[in-house]
């Protein structure tokens, strides 16, 4: 089981964090998760979450999370789906 992302915790983490961009009618044009896992202490705790999109022209979703300044866990995802 991963480490939690938050920078210091040692805490075993199940809960992957994951992104997902849906339409009007709920369903997704895409969902990845990423490569972070938070604890449950840290999931029930809170977060202030910032987000910054940065357009692309090759068809993946690349997510970088990180908490507290520590390690970037980054994913990427090919975009399978259309809009």
């Amino acid at each position: 089981m991963p480490a939690c992302i938050v920078n210091g915790c040692q805490n075993h983490a199940s809960n992957n964090f994951g992104v997902r961009l849906r339409r009007e009618d709920t369903s997704a044009i895409w969902a990845p998760n990423t490569e972070a896992y938070i604890c449950d202490v840290h999931a029930s705790s809170g977060f202030d979450i910032v987000v910054q999109l940065h357009t692309r022209t090759d068809n993946n979703i690349v997510t970088h999370v990180s908490a507290n300044g520590g390690t970037v866990a980054q994913r990427v995802t090919p975009i399978t789906n259309t809009p």
